[in-house]
């Protein structure tokens, strides 16, 4: 990306693991609304340096990545692309298909069919905030992953089109969370994925 002229602004955001017990489960219960603040709060100190053209902002990432994604574009309206790859955007969906499976409950503080706590997931699945999104977005999703189930990308895709957005989604077909190993589909992804952001940023 930087190679094609983009400034990458990449935060270390909440839940990663090298900041210590606390910071990686601060996304517990929060993983959605307290990381997109802290990634909004960095793009502002970035625009107060001066040099990023605040009409040509994008969003992307896979995986978490994408599930920020979708959570951002959801959210906050500065975007004018975004590229939400492998994206869990329904936490129902994490607890039921995914090879984590009921591990979600510890995420989230529950069973998504427990009254309880059955709101808890739905206000932290970006795919509840879809009818809000207005960026053109670009889905990809491996058909095959057991880590985040591709009805995910359908959802979102299904959304974003019955809502006028302009939406691709790319099925990838590969079993796995992300296509190492598959020189032709990571070279592609990433050739799909500049383009996109060429696209709508140049």
């Amino acid at each position: 990306m930087a190679s094609h002229g983009y400034v990458v602004f990449e935060p270390n955001y909440r839940g990663s693991d090298n900041l210590g017990n606390k910071y990686q489960l601060a996304i517990v219960k929060d993983s959605g609304d307290g990381p997109g603040r802290d990634i909004m709060a960095g793009i502002a100190a970035l625009e107060k340096q001066g040099f990023i053209d605040e009409s040509r902002i994008g969003v992307s990432g896979w995986s978490y990545g994408g599930f920020m994604t979708s959570w951002l574009i959801g959210h906050y309206h500065i975007w004018k692309a975004a590229v939400s790859g492998q994206a869990s955007d329904s936490r129902a969906d994490a607890y039921n298909l995914s090879d984590h499976g009921v591990q979600w409950s510890f995420m989230i503080g529950g069973s998504p069919w427990r009254k309880e706590t059955a709101r808890a997931y739905e206000e932290q699945s970006p795919i509840t905030y879809a009818g809000a999104i207005t960026t053109p977005t670009l889905i990809m999703h491996d058909t095959g992953d057991r880590r985040v189930p591709v009805t995910n990308a359908y959802a979102l895709y299904h959304a974003l089109k019955d809502n006028g957005v302009t939406v691709k989604f790319i099925a990838v077909p590969v079993a796995a969370h992300f296509p190492y190993g598959a020189p032709v589909h990571e070279s592609d992804i990433y050739r799909v994925w500049l383009d996109w952001l060429d696209k709508y940023l140049k």
